[in-house]
């Protein structure tokens, strides 16, 4: 009997136990919104019919749980052994030390921090801004410890992302207004953190709700601290004095502002990156690029993306790879100056190879100068190749050797761009541009592009500490008519607000295209490049301080180029012999004077040969033209 009494009591003993924790069990479930109960934080309960039932609710939530409190712990024991590492350099004078700098950042020839906390970086997040080749000389310390981090990788697949302060990231391969190529890898395991933050799908969701971080570098960036959105602003102001030594109608001394342009641009997921530049010039305020960058699979991000919009058509390596800020003189050569395909409407597939010793652009864009609509139904192919091949020989003076060849061809029929050539500026379609640059030639009234257009080109860069050289050479040739009829209206044609319908003529004049240029450059401050983009910081900034004046870092450059056309642009009415020469050579010689990364003053002297007389005024007539040009430029 007090064996039955005991059982009963234990029996009894264990049930209310049962019951308590069940009740607790409902109670903890209601408070961290497993099940049924809503939690606080919830817009609506889940009410979708076939969904999960709360079990399931409440095992998925616990594996979740689970999986991120492994991934801690992880991650606590990785930091704990890097530690441990990073402690064994006490002993060292400085910490973290790179001794040599190719790239222009930092103290070239001196020393270059590494960020303390480079190893909190996961492997997707690094960006693809500096080759890794171009980086490669550290201490062998710490390339000892660095090799030691790399192979806890194995450990690390598992972990949660790790917001990185953006200031701390490596600058991007191409700079703004250059090729605009974006290749920041997205951080590893974002889109697995951005729907775990999603939750149980509901109906009329919204996406969440994430902090974000301000920084300025080059320029203001807000990026959400899961690196999903990002957001960045850019401004280039550029103000003009330019005096020539032979003046008339229309060409006059002036103060101008050839580019006053504002950025916008940054990334929109993993899978989308969005660029608008707007530039109010010579002309109306205009929207100059509007494009998007496009990646189905963020891992292979480097070698293919998919571009839509208006954006610089790929043509010549001047072109597509130095931005307006980051010019070797005020502005481009004589030929891509005046014949690049600029900015189109259009699609375009780019990417890096081979470890980047490859990059590619191929492109179908609509055909016109300047552009925002066709008119007619043809399309232009664009393509362009740029090798490095001794990227990875380990051969110091030529590994930064660039070697590229581009190609465009297409039907045309459309209103004239440019309407006249100018040796100072580029196309801009403005007839203020007459006033501030000399004019070597200028197309007649009615005649208009109609036929054939087919342009080549190969490029020489090279970059070897201080000096850079930039060589190309283009050729080609494009078909115009000439109607004596009045043409359309087509002042606004940029603008899509006048047709164009042109006239069905079966006379066309084929126009061989050629020309050349060469350019130099010597840092004599001491200061090394790779590329000309986001250019350098000096190494020793313009400003009066450590007991003396500091000068900021000095280029010396000269260039020389030359444009010329077949004398068939003299026929069939197309422009005035009398009045202008099919060939030009501009010589500019000058100084890049960068007080700091912002702030760049140009001071270049332009000597410019005709080879016949062209026209300056009534009876006024030069071969020649000085031009005597100081640019200030603020770009950040």
């Amino acid at each position: 009997m007090d064996r039955l009494n005991k059982i009963s009591i234990v029996l009894a003993l264990t049930g209310t136990i049962l019951v308590f924790l069940s009740s607790s069990a409902v109670r903890l479930c209601a408070q961290e919104g497993f099940g049924d109960a809503p939690s606080s934080e919830e817009s609506e309960p889940n009410t979708d019919p076939d969904g999960p039932d709360w079990r399931t609710r409440i095992e998925w939530q616990l594996r979740r749980l689970e999986s991120r409190n492994n991934s801690l712990q992880k991650r606590y024991d990785r930091l704990s052994k890097q530690y441990n590492l990073l402690q064994k350099q006490g002993s060292d004078g400085v910490f973290g030390i790179v001794p040599n700098n190719p790239d222009g950042k930092g103290i070239p020839n001196g020393v270059q921090f590494r960020p303390i906390f480079t190893f909190l970086q996961e492997d997707g997040d690094s960006s693809a801004g500096d080759d890794p080749i171009e980086a490669k000389s550290a201490e062998t310390k710490q390339k000892s410890i660095s090799d030691e981090l790399d192979s806890q990788e194995d450990e690390n697949k598992e972990e949660v992302p790790i917001t990185v302060e953006p200031l701390r990231r490596p600058r991007r391969q191409s700079g703004l207004g250059g090729a605009g190529q974006v290749i920041e890898e997205a951080p590893r395991q974002s889109m697995e953190s951005y729907v775990d933050m999603l939750g149980t799908y509901q109906r009329n969701m919204r996406p969440p709700r994430v902090p974000a971080t301000v920084s300025f570098r080059e320029g203001l960036e807000i990026r959400s601290a899961d690196d999903f959105i990002t957001f960045e602003f850019h401004n280039l102001t550029q103000a003009d004095g330019r005096l020539f030594s032979n003046t008339g109608d229309a060409l006059h001394d002036n103060f101008v502002i050839p580019r006053q342009r504002w950025y916008i641009q940054g990334q929109v997921t993993p899978y989308a990156y969005y660029y608008t530049v707007i530039n109010r010039g010579y002309g109306p305020l205009d929207i100059l690029d509007s494009w998007v960058d496009l990646n189905f699979a963020p891992r292979y991000k480097e070698n293919f993306q998919l571009r839509v919009g208006r954006m610089k058509t790929p043509y010549s390596y001047e072109y597509i790879k130095i931005s307006e800020s980051d010019l070797i003189a005020p502005e481009r050569s004589l030929f891509i100056g005046n014949f690049a395909g600029n900015r189109q409407i259009g699609a375009m597939m780019h990417g890096q190879l081979f470890e980047r010793q490859m990059e590619y652009f191929v492109g179908a864009f609509n055909g016109p100068r300047r552009s925002f609509q066709d008119y007619n139904n043809s399309k232009d192919i664009y393509t362009f190749l740029n090798f490095k091949p001794f990227l990875h020989s380990g051969i110091d003076w030529l590994e930064q050797l660039n070697i590229s060849g581009s190609y465009n061809a297409g039907d045309e029929h459309n209103p004239l761009q440019p309407t006249f050539l100018t040796t100072a500026n580029d196309q801009s379609p403005s007839a203020n541009v007459e006033n501030v640059s000399p004019i070597f030639l200028e197309f007649n009234n009615g005649a208009f592009e109609n036929g054939m257009r087919m342009q080549w080109g190969g490029d020489v860069a090279y970059y070897y500490k201080s000096f850079t050289m930039v060589a190309g050479y283009q050729g080609g040739f494009q078909q115009y008519s000439f109607s004596n009829q009045t043409l359309p209206v087509t002042k606004n044609f940029l603008l899509g607000t006048d047709a164009f319908v042109g006239f069905a003529s079966t006379q066309r004049t084929t126009v061989p295209l050629e020309g050349w240029s060469l350019a130099l450059t010597y840092f004599i401050t001491g200061e090394e490049i790779t590329r000309r983009v986001y250019l350098l910081e000096p190494k020793r900034p313009f400003g009066f301080y450590n007991g003396r004046l500091n000068p900021g870092a000095i280029e010396l450059f000269s260039r020389v180029s030359n444009l010329q056309l077949g004398n068939q642009i003299f026929t069939n009415n197309l422009a005035n012999p009398a009045l202008w020469s099919n060939n030009a050579t501009a010589v500019d010689t000058g100084i890049n004077w960068y007080l700091n990364n912002y702030v760049r003053i140009y001071l270049d002297w332009q000597h410019a040969m005709f080879g016949s007389p062209v026209f300056l005024g009534t009876n006024h007539f030069t071969k020649h033209e000085n031009l005597y040009w100081i640019r200030t430029q603020v770009f950040f």
